[in-house]
């Protein structure tokens, strides 16, 4: 769309030109010149404020991850980090999630202080029979 409007002003301005120039060269070069000018300087301004977004991700809910797991019971039913999941639309949702995994498994450095805000996605862990706050995180995020 940006493409076409500008060979829209392109046309456009070389039209003006051409009528402006045959009534009068003299005047003409010197306006249209001048013209010209401002309106490339005004692209030029144009072009430089677009900026493309480079976070257009989207996570499923915002979390925190609240501590460690450290009870001394058998894998996997212990041992993992603890997240509160805000906005939470499974039915009866627990208080917690537990994740079987590690901060750096998931890409955030062990001397990050907890809690830690982030953005996630996540799935119910079906595998871990008769726990129901049991998590995969697919994807995460540490907001600041």
């Amino acid at each position: 769309m940006l493409k076409a409007g500008l060979f829209l002003q392109a046309g456009l301005f070389l039209f003006i030109f051409t009528v402006a120039f045959y009534i009068n060269p003299t005047y003409c070069i010197k306006t249209i010149a001048m013209k010209a000018l401002i309106c490339i300087l005004l692209a030029g301004v144009l072009f430089w404020g677009c900026k493309k977004s480079t976070d257009t991700e989207t996570y499923q809910n915002q979390g925190t991850i609240t501590g460690y797991d450290m009870r001394t019971c058998a894998s996997p039913y212990c041992g993992g980090l603890f997240f509160t999941i805000k906005n939470d639309t499974t039915k009866n949702a627990p208080a917690n999630y537990l994740a079987g995994t590690t901060l750096q498994a998931l890409g955030i450095s062990e001397s990050t202080q907890l809690p830690i805000n982030v953005s996630l996605n996540w799935t119910h862990d079906t595998s871990v029979p008769g726990v129901t706050n049991h998590i995969i995180v697919t994807k995460i995020r540490v907001d600041k």
